[in-house]
């Protein structure tokens, strides 16, 4: 998004879903939706580096508060803020220096699953690794890490698709 007004609603909308709704959801440990990832990713792309990870950390300690989760959260949220930047020049190359849109609108299907799919797949695999507390179940936390990535892909473009196009200021 290029503005941060309608990012802080939809951001506000989100983490109250994903606080009320979907934390209540885990299908036998395996599908987890993490929602609350798309504030990160659509986070303003004029946005610092330092202000993502602050982002990160504050989105992730407070679902760490709601999932007493002790710190797990913070921690994939903090390494999604701070590789949002590269991900990002990945899949959209001058989207900063352009104040390019990045919704789902903007990038289209293929670029916004790309752009989404990777950022929860490095969210997901290290939010889980930590949560095994190690990888001595190895299948295990492949096994849910690719249905949680997959499922949270899925919701984030639904919840994208009802984001409006970024309009030129």
């Amino acid at each position: 998004m290029r503005q941060w007004q309608p990012w802080a609603l939809w951001s506000l909308a989100i983490l109250l879903f994903q606080s009320f709704v979907l934390s209540q959801v885990h299908l036998y440990g395996y599908l987890n939706p993490y929602l609350y990832v798309l504030i990160i990713l659509l986070a303003p792309a004029t946005w610092s580096r330092m202000a993502l990870l602050w982002t990160g950390a504050i989105l992730g300690a407070w679902m760490d508060f709601q999932m007493h989760s002790g710190g797990m959260h913070m921690m994939a949220s903090s390494l999604l803020g701070y590789f949002r930047p590269a991900l990002l020049a990945s899949v959209l190359p001058r989207a900063a220096e352009e104040d390019l849109g990045f919704t789902l609108s903007d990038m289209g299907a293929g670029k916004w699953i790309t752009y989404t799919g990777l950022s929860v797949a490095a969210h997901h695999a290290y939010l889980f690794a930590v949560d095994a507390h190690g990888l001595y179940a190895f299948w295990g936390y492949v096994w849910r890490t690719i249905l949680s990535t997959a499922t949270t892909t899925l919701l984030l473009y639904l919840a994208a698709s009802f984001i409006k196009p970024s309009g030129k200021r």
